[in-house]
C-alpha cells in the first residue's frame, strides 16, 4: 500500500518506530493489529510535523478554544487550519484508496479518528496493467506506437504510426484512418483502423 500512495505522489512518513521520520511530514501506515484475526487491515493517516503542527500543539497546551455565543466553538486559527488540512487530506486518502479498489473505512475507533481503516483491494483491473486491444485503440494510436497491419498486402508486417485523422470535430472514437511508416522502409501508407492492431512490441520509438 505504501508503494501506492508513493505512486500517486504522497510524501511516506517512516513508522513511529523509525525515530528518523520524526521531521516528515506525509502518509503514515500502520498495522492495525487490535482487531481480530482476519478483520484487521492498516490505519492510514496524514501525518503533520511542521510550523503548523507546532502552532497548533501551543494553542491547544494553553486551551486557546471557547464557547461562542451562538452554540458553536471560537478555535484559535492553528487549530482550525490543522483540523481542516487533515480533513482535506483524509478525504483525498479515502478517494485515493478507493480508486484502487481498496475497502476504506471512517469513524471505526473513537481513539483514532483521523485515522482510516483500509483493507485488502478487491480483485480487478489496476492501473500498472498494460492497455491492449479491444480498449487500447479505441480512440486511436499516437505516432510512434509500433502497430501489426492484419489485412491488405503488407498482413503481417510491423510498422509505426505516423498520424491518425479523426473526423471533424471529434476527438473520441475510432479515427476515419491512419498513416504509418511504410513496411518496405520507403515513404509512408494510409490503413484503414480495422487494418491494424497493438503490436507486441509496442514501444514508442525514440
Amino acid at each position: 500500500m505504501r508503494t501506492e500512495l508513493a505512486a500517486a505522489g504522497l510524501p511516506i512518513r517512516p513508522g513511529h518506530e523509525d525515530r528518523s521520520g520524526d521531521e516528515v511530514s506525509g502518509v503514515l501506515v500502520e498495522l492495525a493489529d487490535d482487531f481480530e484475526p482476519g478483520q484487521g487491515g492498516v490505519w492510514v493517516s496524514w501525518w503533520v510535523n511542521s510550523p503548523l503542527a507546532e502552532a497548533s500543539l501551543r494553542a491547544r497546551r494553553v486551551g486557546a478554544w471557547r464557547r461562542d455565543g451562538n452554540g458553536g466553538t471560537e478555535w484559535h486559527p492553528a487549530l482550525r487550519h490543522l483540523s481542516a488540512v487533515k480533513e482535506a487530506m483524509s478525504g483525498a486518502l479515502e478517494e485515493i484508496l478507493q480508486s484502487l479498489g481498496y475497502e476504506v473505512l471512517r469513524n471505526v475507533d473513537e481513539y483514532r479518528e483521523e485515522s482510516l481503516l483500509v483493507r485488502a483491494r478487491a480483485p480487478g483491473p489496476h492501473w500498472r496493467d498494460r492497455a491492449v486491444p479491444p480498449l487500447a485503440g479505441s480512440t486511436g494510436y499516437m505516432p510512434g506506437i509500433r502497430v501489426r497491419l492484419v489485412a491488405g498486402e503488407f498482413a503481417g508486417a510491423v510498422t509505426t504510426v505516423v498520424s491518425h485523422k479523426h473526423p471533424l470535430g471529434e476527438i473520441v472514437g475510432p479515427p476515419l484512418e491512419y498513416t504509418v511508416e511504410h513496411p518496405d522502409g520507403e515513404g509512408q501508407l494510409t490503413v484503414a483502423p480495422e487494418d491494424l492492431t497493438l503490436a507486441e512490441d509496442d514501444e514508442i520509438q525514440a
